[in-house]
């Protein structure tokens, strides 16, 4: 099936495996009643005649990892709303449907990604019927060339209290500098600001199983014009995060997540959680 956005076919891929999550899993990891609506009837309806291909061990495998950094990034603002946090930012929003299907009115969610990602989630929203809460500020960025913090201030982002914040499937198309550069700006965040946000661990760092993994998804994702260009060691990651001023540090790997979702996951990717 074609894309039918012209940027970042990735966006599409995991908006349609979160949605085929809800008709082939069980039991869910990630609830989301909106993930098949922002696809639209027609893409749907294919999901839903798609069952020989959905029961591929690639496909569920798909399904899970989706499922389980978006549950990790929803649950960790939970509870940083329970300690108070009222400011919510999604980097790299993509197709994510949390904003529309929570009950945070009292908070503020800035969904952040390029302008015209923007608008295309827009024109999925309307195609849908999808409304638009108040609460939810648009915030056109580009993590290769331009000041996050900035873009989030003219958006009404209060740089004097606490955020948390969920950066999924960005990493790993952008260069090492470029995500260090973003990280930067949380760090400097007010007290009690964190993010959560998955990477590609570094090759030295794979089985000879998941390596033979990692080959594959790069040429598939290099065949949609997309590529990866950063991976991170583990316990370098978490050195240089703590000299920018995290104090706090969570890093997920496969087991762990497996054990806390009830699920099987691989290696390639892991998640970490940074606290201010």
């Amino acid at each position: 099936m074609a894309f039918p956005s012209p940027l970042k076919p990735s966006a599409w891929v995991t908006a349609t495996a979160r949605a085929a999550h809800q008709l082939y899993d069980a039991p869910l990891i990630l609830r989301d009643p909106l993930a098949l609506r922002i696809l639209g009837s027609e893409r749907e309806a294919e999901l839903r005649a798609d069952d020989q291909r959905q029961q591929h061990p690639l496909a569920a495998a798909m399904r899970a990892a989706m499922a389980v950094r978006a549950r990790l990034a929803e649950d960790s603002w939970s509870d940083a709303q329970q300690r108070g946090v009222q400011q919510y930012v999604i980097l790299g929003a993509g197709l994510d449907t949390y904003a529309y299907r929570s009950n945070a009115a009292a908070a503020r969610i800035y969904e952040v990604d390029l302008h015209a990602m923007l608008q295309w989630k827009r024109d999925c929203l309307r195609a849908a019927g999808i409304a638009e809460p108040e609460h939810v500020r648009y915030v056109a960025t580009d993590f290769t060339t331009t000041a996050l913090m900035e873009d989030l201030l003219q958006a009404g982002f209060d740089a004097a209290l606490p955020a948390c914040f969920s950066w999924l499937g960005v990493s790993m198309y952008l260069k090492p500098d470029e995500v260090m550069r973003t990280l930067r700006e949380i760090a400097d965040c007010a007290p009690g600001s964190s993010i959560v946000f998955d990477y590609c661990v570094h090759r030295k760092h794979l089985s000879e199983q998941e390596r033979t993994g990692l080959d594959f998804i790069a040429a598939a994702l290099a065949a949609q014009g997309e590529h990866l260009q950063s991976s991170f060691e583990p316990p370098l990651l978490e050195h240089v995060l703590r000299q920018q001023g995290f104090r706090h540090l969570d890093d997920f790997d496969a087991e762990s997540l497996g054990t806390r979702y009830g699920t099987r996951l691989s290696g390639i990717f892991r998640l970490l959680r940074a606290t201010v």
